[in-house]
């Protein structure tokens, strides 16, 4: 615990100052012990509440594992409502007001609290050339203090440094990563890390959804795309690795793009640059992306393949306005709170995050992270209802109030619960009453009065 006062330790504490009697005394105890088969206390307890006393998350098998045994993925993307989506939440400036205001402890509470989160997914934007000069709009410092103080809070980072068709790894981007993992490494803090992306959705930067650009179309030739995106994950990984061969990293594939090949996306994964090599190959486990319910077909897609390392689920939930614009935008019924895949909740958004969530039971996946903890201000405009702004915007597992749409999203205070929340953090916690406040109310009111 930072600025705790520790008493100082008896001397005889260390083997060092121990008289020789006493320590071989206590050693031939501990082997003794060790011979009669009773462990020995660990060194350091591994306290979920506290990851970075857990060590590095690793991977073993398909599954990810810590020091207190398997880690299984339990995350949330986390962007503060009052900056947007995409990497304004760490700008050096918009956090530090963040912090300020209260804003940031509230977001991040809710992540624990509400969902019972153990990974916040983050945007961070790489250093770039503007005018001739360097700008670096996210320092160390930043990224360092976010992450203690997700950490304090039972939750570790997963950070994704890019989002564009920019394949450059300049010197500049290259040394900011460097410097990110020898920040946290000199503060004995890399646990906090547990994994860095080489891109959000890869396969997705060559002009909107109408195609995905690893699929070739009729004048299209998708290679020179594909050599681009592997050549920038495999420098990305280098970089990485060089410092820190221990920390994990992966790159995101989106599911749902345009198919103009006939091959559907999860074997992105698989697809070769013209050196042979593949995205699966650079990077220590694989995060496709899947917001309609076909997380199963996804799962059994990658394995027919041959490939036996952890998948995570790394985007997955569904917008609940602008109900207008689209009938699947909307929360539903109450009904679909509490059973989602009843009829009256078909095609509504806890009705996709629950298909989902049964693939994520159904298959085993090393986890899942949620699309995203709140709604944003950016939706809050008179044309807000009649498609003036991408649905996107409504994907907030929490509301914050706002512009808010007939037939869409009746939960609509700030920071209460959406049908969506309640669905991820019931299979995040299993525990209803704390995924759905309401209902701890009913359940005051008809408990059962017993007399004597």
């Amino acid at each position: 615990m930072r600025g705790a006062i520790k008493k100082a330790a008896p001397l005889w504490y260390h083997p060092s100052a121990m008289p020789n009697h006493v320590l071989r005394a206590a050693m031939a105890i501990a082997a003794a012990l060790v011979f009669l088969g009773f462990p020995l206390p660990a060194a350091a307890a591994c306290d979920p509440a506290r990851p970075i006393s857990c060590g590095q998350v690793r991977v073993s098998g398909d599954s990810l594992y810590d020091d207190g045994g398997r880690w299984q993925v339990r995350g949330v993307a986390f962007f503060l409502p009052q900056y947007g989506i995409n990497a304004n939440t760490l700008r050096d400036d918009n956090y530090a007001a963040a912090k300020a205001d209260g804003s940031l402890a509230y977001w991040l509470d809710r992540a624990r609290d509400g969902l019972g989160a153990n990974l916040l997914r983050v945007f961070i934007e790489l250093p770039q050339r503007r005018d001739g000069a360097i700008y670096t709009p996210t320092s160390h410092a930043t990224v360092y203090d976010f992450a203690t103080e997700a950490g304090a809070r039972g939750m570790r980072l997963g950070l994704v440094l890019h989002n564009s068709a920019s394949w450059s790894m300049t010197p500049e981007r290259a040394a900011w990563i460097t410097g990110l993992i020898d920040t946290f490494a000199a503060r004995g803090a890399l646990p906090l890390l547990a994994y860095l992306s080489a891109s959000n959705e890869i396969n997705n930067y060559c002009g909107g959804h109408e195609r995905d650009c690893f699929d070739s179309a009729p004048g299209v030739n998708a290679q020179p795309y594909v050599d681009a995106a592997v050549a920038w994950t495999a420098q990305f990984r280098a970089v990485v690795k060089a410092r820190a061969p221990q920390l994990l990293v992966t790159v995101g594939i989106s599911t749902e793009m345009g198919d103009t090949d006939n091959t559907r996306a999860a074997f992105n994964f698989f697809r070769p640059d013209s050196a042979g090599r593949t995205l699966a190959s650079q990077v220590d486990f694989l995060a496709p992306h899947n917001f309609g319910g076909g997380a199963q077909g996804i799962y059994d897609d990658i394995r027919f393949v041959g490939y036996r390392g952890p998948i995570v689920l790394e985007e997955f939930g569904y917008p609940t306005d602008p109900f207008p614009v689209n009938r699947f935008f909307t929360e539903g019924p109450l009904r679909c709170r509490r059973a989602p895949l009843s009829p009256e909740c078909f095609e509504t958004a806890p009705y996709f995050v629950e298909a989902n969530i049964q693939a994520l039971r159904a298959r085993p996946y090393a986890g899942a992270v949620a699309w995203m903890l709140a709604d944003v201000r950016e939706k809050n405009s008179d044309d807000a209802c009649t498609g003036g702004k991408p649905s996107d915007l409504w994907t907030g597992l929490f509301a914050i109030g706002g512009a808010y749409c007939a037939g869409g999203t009746y939960t609509r205070g700030v920071g209460q619960p959406k049908a969506t929340a309640v669905r991820i953090c019931l299979y995040y916690t299993g525990d209803f009453f704390r995924c759905e406040p309401s209902a701890q109310v009913r359940a005051i009111i008809y408990a059962p009065v017993i007399s004597r």
